[in-house]
């Protein structure tokens, strides 16, 4: 699966405003939304080697990672009503690339019964977690001039973040990078704060 991602650091003011947007608060002319969930992931990364500078020269995947994730329907009568919580781990593999300061993965993603089946394997096989992250999110489709995109407003181990990705392959990738950057300007932010850097990177002030 192809995804073509932006992320953007928020000020706080920024984002209460996306968050009063995604919970009803508040109207955004030309944008709307459809399934609005509360998410909470927790991503394990695993690696054979110590340092980024050696996963590279030794051509490792980018990610390899389990995640455990638990979802919430947000309640259209009410911003404090969720639906019925559903809980899931997966296991994914992506290969990352960089064009013009946007992102672009491949991924493989697979549902997992039990992830300490995994982390056993990983530690008999000599791979190490050397990198944690927990995301707590409100997730929606927004929709602007028939483009859907998918938006999530989040703390990544507290550093606030607003997140948007296609993942479809019907458009070229510089449509699809116009009309993501055409959202997140609707939401009124700065398109040039964009950040490349990997989670890792950004976490740990690289």
């Amino acid at each position: 699966m192809r995804e073509i991602e932006l992320k953007i650091p928020l000020t706080q003011e920024e984002f209460i405003h996306i968050e009063d947007f995604l919970l009803g608060r508040k109207k955004i002319d030309s944008l709307s939304l459809r399934d609005v969930e509360k998410i909470l992931k927790n991503d394990e990364y695993f690696s054979l080697y110590k340092s980024h500078e050696e996963r590279l020269k030794n051509k490792e995947l980018r990610v390899i990672r389990i995640r455990s994730e638990k979802k919430q329907p947000l309640s259209p009568s009410g911003i404090d009503m969720f639906g019925e919580e559903s809980e899931k781990s997966y296991f994914c593999i992506k290969q990352k690339s960089l064009e013009n300061g946007v992102e672009f993965n491949a991924e493989h993603e697979t549902l997992i019964e039990n992830p300490e089946v995994l982390r056993t394997f990983f530690k008999a096989t000599g791979y190490i977690k050397w990198f944690e992250k927990t995301k707590d999110a409100i997730s929606s489709s927004v929709t602007q001039n028939d483009f859907e995109a998918h938006l999530e407003l989040e703390k990544v181990n507290g550093l606030p973040y607003a997140e948007i990705e296609y993942t479809k392959e019907d458009l070229a990738p510089d449509t699809v990078r116009v009309n993501l950057e055409k959202i997140l300007v609707t939401l009124a932010l700065d398109v040039q704060k964009r950040d490349s850097r990997s989670w890792a990177e950004i976490i740990n002030g690289n």
